[in-house]
């Protein structure tokens, strides 16, 4: 899974008010007082002294800071690099009755409802695990999830012929997927409003894209050197390593004394209660969560078999595909911090989307691996519209509800992705077998590109109805 834009993230700009695609920031310039406009809750680094002591905000010795966030995402997504660039042949070998590591229609199906099932259980637990941070602290549940995908990898590390094996991997997965969600909570702790868009974008961008420029070709180089199932293994040891950093080392951003008097509210915890605080809220949020929904399913099609679409198509192995991922990590890395500070939110958003739907085209019908790169290039450049969707969202939390929110948000990604992985993968098996009238390999990326005009219309809706009320967030 390529997972451009983060969730995630998502998953991720400079510009006096929260305009961009980053997550953190330091004190506000009123020093404690709570803006009056918008309900942000006051950075760590800004609360005052008698509400929360300093030593409360230590742990292991080390302050609080959204650079722990940007760590621990990393090596997370790190690992999801390692693994994602060999876990398609890893499966072809289980699904092939020759044992070959080339996608076939068979293996492909298995690799979409594999992880559909993930995304399916993730959409269920995330809402929830994202909220129970509010009330246990950021810590506990990122070591969850640090220790949950160690366990998959493991799995899929040791499988040989067992598909169920597979599926179980990914039902641990599943249960225990919040790293991302709970790593932007942990940034919103630690950031002032005016930072918190600034701080997301620099989390996506390094965390998440940063990862993907060693992740990828890395992966690439040891997989055709060691096999893909060494390389998983890897990824394995990276989360166990991370796991014990987080237990041990990182300091807690929401300790006791700031969860004093919170409740975890079942109702809105669960996933259509995660749900209803998006859908069922303001307009500006309804109509927003409406857009991060159409460009989340968009996105999942970068997700969805695409080593083994390069694969098919242009004969580009892992080992091959590594300068082009560089390519792209590097892009989510840096596109964000150029482009959304000098455009800001609005049009970070409207242009993201329209260039991520020209990309999506442009690699439905890239006739050679030349054009393929450029196409995946320009669907880097539109994946700056995520993080801007994402902050515009996390400015609209109100305070001490800013993990349950974003865990709403993340509780809509893998729904996307529990909706999307089979179906393009399908789409994708479908026309490349013989039942196919013709053989469209990238039909799959040309309803991602509907699915961004969605997002677009959308987005422009939102701004046009509600322009006075969308402007407080922007």
């Amino acid at each position: 899974m390529l997972a451009l834009g983060a969730a995630h993230a998502l998953l991720l700009c400079s510009v006096p008010r929260a305009s961009g695609a980053e997550l953190s920031g330091p004190a506000l310039s009123l020093s404690h007082a709570r803006p009056l406009l918008r309900k942000e809750p006051l950075p760590v680094d800004s609360r005052p002294a008698s509400t929360v002591s300093p030593s409360a905000l230590r742990g292991g010795g080390f302050s609080p800071s959204f650079k722990w966030a940007i760590f621990h995402n990393w090596l997370y997504f790190f690992s999801l690099g390692l693994s994602s660039v060999n876990l398609p042949r890893i499966i072809s070998t289980i699904v092939n009755p020759d044992g070959s590591s080339a996608p076939t229609s068979s293996s492909i199906r298995v690799s979409g409802d594999v992880e559909a099932l993930d995304k399916a259980l993730t959409f269920m637990g995330v809402g929830f695990l994202g909220a129970l941070s509010d009330i246990k602290g950021r810590k506990p549940l990122m070591a969850w999830s640090a220790l949950g995908y160690g366990i998959t990898c493991l799995i899929q590390a040791t499988t040989m012929k067992s598909v169920s094996m597979l599926f179980l991997a990914d039902f641990v997965d599943g249960i225990s997927s919040c790293m991302g969600s709970v790593c932007q909570a942990y940034v919103a702790d630690v950031s002032s409003p005016e930072r918190r868009a600034i701080n997301l974008g620099v989390f996506q961008g390094i965390s998440i894209g940063g990862a993907f420029v060693f992740a990828f070709p890395l992966a690439g180089i040891l997989g055709k050197k060691l096999g893909p199932r060494k390389v998983v293994l890897t990824a394995a040891i990276v989360q166990f390593v991370n796991f014990l950093l987080i237990t041990l080392v990182t300091p807690e951003s929401c300790p006791a004394p700031m969860r004093v008097g919170r409740r975890l509210d079942l109702r809105s915890a669960n996933p259509l209660g995660a749900l209803r605080k998006l859908f069922c809220s303001t307009s500006v949020l309804r109509l927003a969560a409406t857009s991060y929904f159409f460009i989340s399913i968009a996105r999942t099609v970068l997700d969805a078999q695409y080593s083994n679409y390069a694969l098919y198509r242009f004969k580009i192995g892992p080992q091959q595909s590594g300068p082009l991922l560089l390519v792209v990590g590097l892009m989510l890395a840096i596109a964000p911090r150029i482009i959304v500070p000098r455009l800001g939110l609005e049009k970070s958003i409207l242009g993201g989307t329209l260039v991520f739907a020209v990309g999506q085209v442009l690699i439905s019908i890239a006739p050679t691996p030349v054009y393929f790169i450029g196409a995946m290039v320009v669907t880097a450049l539109g994946c700056a519209c995520i993080p801007a969707i994402v902050a515009f969202i996390a400015n609209q939390a109100p305070p001490g509800e800013e993990g349950a929110l974003i865990g709403g948000l993340s509780s809509l990604t893998e729904l996307c992705a529990a909706i999307g992985l089979p179906t393009y993968s399908r789409i994708f098996a479908y026309f490349i077998s013989d039942a196919a009238p013709i053989k469209l390999p990238g039909a799959h990326f040309l309803l991602a590109a509907v699915y961004c005009l969605l997002s677009f219309f959308s987005s422009r809706r939102n701004f046009a109805l509600n322009s006075v009320a969308a402007a407080k967030y922007l």
